[in-house]
């Protein structure tokens, strides 16, 4: 039982760790994050970032331009209020300089390029299921 005592203390550390450090962060793109970077020093994401009622939107977007040199784009809606989306490479860095952000809430995020894009809908059919041949020409 050692072991595994080590490893639930190891994570409860971890998780401590990054509700102070980054604490308006998804742990699970943290952890995601971390996973990508044993591979790949500043892999694509792309960020869903949900902002604070009253947002400053130039001020936001010219600061996420000039220090990251994309532009934001924006989406609000009644319900749910405002949120950026940026497309970019990630590292800790880049966290931390959201999370510090004033007009930031949460930052959210999903794993994108790198051969990642969705290769659309698949069926795997059956051989009784396979077309031969033009339709109305079944053989």
């Amino acid at each position: 039982m050692e072991c595994v005592d080590n490893i639930k203390n190891k994570f409860q550390e971890l998780e401590n760790a990054m509700k102070s450090c980054l604490p308006k962060v998804d742990s699970k793109l943290i952890i995601e994050l971390l996973h990508e970077l044993k591979e790949d020093d500043y892999p694509g994401y792309n960020l869903q970032i949900k902002l604070k009622e009253g947002f400053d939107e130039n001020g936001f977007r010219e600061s996420i331009l000039r220090d990251m040199g994309v532009l934001p784009g924006f989406h609000r809606d009644e319900k749910y209020g405002g949120h950026a989306a940026i497309e970019h490479r990630v590292n800790f860095e880049t966290l931390l300089y959201l999370n510090n952000m004033n007009d930031v809430f949460t930052v959210h995020g999903s794993r994108s390029g790198g051969g990642r894009a969705s290769i659309g809908p698949r069926l795997d059919r059956t051989e009784e299921d396979k077309i031969e041949g033009p339709p109305g020409n079944k053989a």
